[in-house]
């Protein structure tokens, strides 16, 4: 016989129901919001039949709750961001919703394994707002990169190099043979760039990183050892 259609078990569960108020313990939804509540044993002792339990011992959660439960399905709550990437373009997808993404959440459940999914799904699935501020302090970074390679400060001197003052930095754009070099107040770095716009952009994020400030500092000290 299936311990499950015994009258014990009936009465069991219909006290575990009315003294849980007849919702769900994590959504908090009930019967009459159409859902199939269910009665979950938070532990289980072998030999022991389901209603021989203390009610502290059991919870009512909904059928998709309890499924989360017994990880049939992902779960909704309690996940933890542990990492972040950037794919270049948007050849990824989402593995909550499905939806294609770019940037890539990667979020851990101790009843899940780690999930890849975008901003929004995983701000949701963390109760944080860290993927969505994430990605507006990057939308913010692009849009002053945009003004930045753009401006109308930027000027060509006699000898045809580009220059402009950023952060109290000289940037200069020299032509390299058939390419582009950076060159910030007066030091020429090695990377070579194939167009003006991709040498602008690397001086954004030099400088915008604090990587070129650094540069600087530590060409500055090897110079003042050599003097």
């Amino acid at each position: 016989m299936n311990a499950y259609r015994s009258k014990e078990w009936k009465r069991f569960r219909e006290d575990v129901l009315l003294l849980e108020g007849n919702i769900c313990s994590r959504c908090g939804r009930g019967r009459s919001d159409g859902v199939v509540l269910q009665v979950h044993h938070k532990i289980y002792i072998v030999g022991r039949m389901p209603w021989e339990y203390s009610y502290d011992a059991c919870e009512v959660l909904c059928r998709g709750c309890h499924a989360q439960e017994h990880g049939i399905i992902p779960p909704k709550f309690d996940w933890q961001l542990v990492g972040q990437d950037d794919l270049g373009v948007p050849i990824g997808s989402c593995e909550y919703c499905g939806t294609e993404i770019r940037y890539v959440f990667c979020i851990q459940h101790q009843k899940w394994p780690i999930l890849e999914v975008g901003e929004i799904c995983c701000d949701n699935l963390t109760a944080t707002n860290f993927a969505s501020n994430f990605m507006n302090a990057m939308r913010r970074r692009l849009g002053r990169r945009k003004r930045f390679v753009s401006s109308s400060r930027w000027k060509v001197d006699e000898v045809g190099v580009l220059h402009v003052s950023q952060s109290g930095i000289k940037v200069g754009i020299v032509p390299v043979e058939k390419n582009f070099g950076l060159r910030m107040n007066g030091k020429l770095g090695r990377l070579r760039f194939s167009s003006v716009l991709e040498a602008k952009m690397k001086a954004f994020d030099v400088i915008a990183s604090g990587e070129a400030v650094r540069f600087l500092r530590k060409f500055s000290k090897i110079g003042h050892q050599h003097s």
